[in-house]
Parts: C-alpha cells; structure tokens; sequence
C-alpha cells in the first residue's frame, strides 16, 4: 500500500504519526517512506515541503519530499546518517508551515494569472518555474508580445479576483476520462488519478486545470499578485511575477530603494524619472567632452612622441601615462608606430599594470611577451605589430621594460 497523502485531503495539517515501511540510503543519509505523511512531494512545479521528523527524543530535517508518481509512496530525504531509520519506526512527521502557505499562495497565484492570460488574450501557458525570487511562466500568444497595458489589465483582473475571496476547490477524478466533464482551459492527458482546482463556481469558474499541487481555500489567501516585467522568449512572452508575502516584501524593498534614490538626486520619486533623464543628457554631454580632450591629448602626445623617438638613438623608446586609458594608448600606439623606422614602441600604464608593445612587425611582439613577460610576473600575449602584457606590480612592470631596452639594443 502507497503512502497515504494527507495533503491531498487537508492542506492545513502540519503534522502526522507514521510507521516507516521503507528506507533507502542516499549519499550517506538515510530516506524513507511511511504509512502516511502531510509531506508534498515536489511536482508540477511545485518545490516539495520541507521540515522535520521525530524519532523518540531526536529530531532531524527533512531537506526534501519525492515521489514515483500521485499513487507511489513518498518518499523523505534527512540529514540523518544512514542507519538512523528502520522499518517499523514509529515518526512524527512536521512541515515547515511558512514554506509549505508560500508555496500555496504562489501556485494559486500562478493559476489565477495563467488562467487570466488565457480569458483576456487567448494565452496559453507552455512553461512555468517557481524560483527562490520570483516565479515565472511562459505565455504562448503565436509569437505577439504583450504591451505594457495588457499586463496590467492583466495584474488588475487576477488582484480583483484575488481579493474577491473564491472558494477553490478541488476534485479528485479516477481516471482522466471522468475528469473531462470540468471545463479545463488546458487539457494534460495522463494515467491514473487526476486533480482538477477551480477557481471560484464550478459551473463558471475563474480558472480551472488539472494540478497535484496545493492550493490554498480561497482566493483571498494569495494576499496579492506582482508582475514585475515580461520578456520575450523563444517566440513567448516570460513573464516574472510573484504572490502574497514574497510580492508584498520584493515591492516594499523596491519601494524603499525608489525612495532611496529619489533622496540621492534631492527631488520626489515621481520626479525621478525626469531628473535621470536630465543626468543622462550631462552624462552624455560629459563624455563627448572627454572624448575630444583625449583626442586632442592623444595629437599633442603622438606629436611629441614622434619627436622625441625621431631624436633618440635607441632602438626602443618607453612611454608611460595615467591620463589616457588603455584603450587610448592602444590607439595612440598605432597612429605612432606608422611614423617610425623600425623603432620599438613601450607604453606603460601604471594604474592598471599593462604594458603595450608596438613594432613594424620585423621584432615579433607576441613573442616577445610571451617568452619574457613571465619573468617579471607578467602574462599576456598579442600579434608581430602589438601586444599587451599585465603585471602584478609597477616595479615588475618597469623591470620588463628595462630589460626589454637592454635585449633590443
């Protein structure tokens, strides 16, 4: 005989007495299965509960429930050692309430929203995901996304639906034939015992489908729904969401961080919008002025360059600089290199320990850094024209630079 599931019949008890029937090994710990158990395997969906289980005076976690199949046993994986647990064990089995009303709210939620999709828009769901943050669920609408003020049409109706406190029911069919006279807005065709939940009147319910998860007694209980955005996703709209406490504590944390930054840019949070705007426009502003100082830096630098390199009798000429960045040397690099008679080009940047290499290709950059690089700490690589290596101080990199002066001489 399969474990009895009392979750299926009362969704509110936390915790039973059971016989142990069965026990496995898994990893070190032990699992088992017993006579009955308030435990919802994971499925559908739906994360399995956790909790404990008592043995006399000593009580381990329950880190997760599974099962075979609605007419299998259940069984409940521990952090008790294998041995622990024994065939004939009188246990006393407790969910972790908060998880398992969580769960509830959410996969009504999910249904409500589901089932909303489909009465607005025609939507079907093809995907859904309960995750530690948010849930998801994947509406198929032939590849057309949804605007902005579906999903909120959207969000209101499931809401209104929420707070007008349906009854959910339900109902336990045999087989899936007998299932059929419920008006389901998805048809899932399988063996053996099927849960239809409705939402609201079960001649013209809100929402009704086939789920072995649990659900709480009235649409009330989900407290409220969030859509927090909608992307698109293979052709579907991937909409992230959540229900009752997890909506309620992500919008109150957003909320606070709106009012937060609204402070920092000194205006009221329905100005923020205008006042970022603002901020992006200088922001836009100032890095087209930087662009052009750094371009006219870079032809004052190139210029002054050329001379000195022109001027000197070494085969390698060393550069260093703070004010330009790496890229910018890179470019200043190669507008220099092209004026140069097979002259060695060095260009240090110290705040971020690289080092440039530029030839006409007759001295082999790349090889150069990778052969001599590492001895002072440095990795890197490149082509014959140019290469790059970063070290893990200005000292090793100043060494490399010197000892490259000196073999190129």
């Amino acid at each position: 005989m399969s474990t009895i599931r009392i979750y299926q019949t009362d969704r509110y008890m936390t915790e039973n007495k059971a016989e142990i029937t069965a026990v496995r090994e898994i990893n070190g710990f032990d699992t088992f299965t017993c006579t009955q158990s308030v435990f919802f395997p994971v499925g559908g969906g739906q994360p399995s509960d956790t909790g404990t289980v008592s043995l006399g005076d000593k009580v381990y976690e329950v880190v997760s429930a599974s099962d075979n199949g609605l007419e299998s046993d259940v069984w409940h994986l521990t952090d008790a050692p294998s041995g622990t647990f024994h065939t004939g064990d009188e246990v006393t089995l407790t969910i972790d309430w908060d998880v398992r009303f969580r769960n509830m709210q959410r996969h009504l939620g999910e249904h409500m929203l589901s089932g909303t999709m489909h009465t607005l828009f025609g939507g079907v769901n093809k995907g859904f995901h309960m995750g530690e943050d948010f849930i998801t669920i994947d509406i198929d609408l032939g590849g057309r996304m949804l605007t902005n003020e579906e999903l909120d049409l959207a969000e209101r109706t499931v809401n209104e639906a929420i707070w007008a406190d349906l009854p959910v029911t339900v109902t336990c069919y045999d087989d899936y034939e007998s299932s059929l006279e419920m008006p389901v807005r998805k048809a899932v065709p399988h063996d053996g015992k099927v849960y239809v939940v409705t939402v609201g009147d079960l001649k013209d319910p809100y929402d009704c489908i086939a789920c072995c998860g649990t659900h709480p007694a009235s649409s009330s209980e989900v407290g409220l729904l969030a859509i927090y955005k909608c992307d698109p996703n293979k052709g579907m709209n991937r909409i992230f969401f959540d229900c009752g406490k997890m909506a309620r504590d992500k919008l109150a944390a957003d909320s606070r961080l709106l009012a937060e930054i609204a402070k920092r840019y000194s205006c009221s949070t329905s100005d923020l919008m205008k006042r970022l705007d603002t901020e992006a426009e200088n922001i836009s502003a100032l890095k087209a002025r930087i662009a052009g100082l750094s371009s006219y830096v870079r032809d004052a630098e190139r210029t002054k360059i050329i001379e000195d390199m022109t001027l000197s009798v070494g085969d390698v000429y060393t550069y260093s600089s703070d004010i330009l960045s790496v890229d910018e040397l890179l470019k200043l690099g190669f507008s220099v290199i092209e004026d140069t008679n097979d002259q060695i080009l060095l260009m240090m940047h110290p705040e971020s320990l690289t080092c440039l290499v530029f030839s006409s290709g007759e001295v082999k950059c790349g090889k150069l850094i990778k052969e001599h690089a590492p001895e002072f700490g440095g990795r890197g690589g490149g082509r014959d024209d140019n290469a790059r290596a970063v070290f893990r101080s200005a000292a090793d990199m100043r060494a490399f630079a010197s000892a490259v002066e000196k073999m190129l001489q």
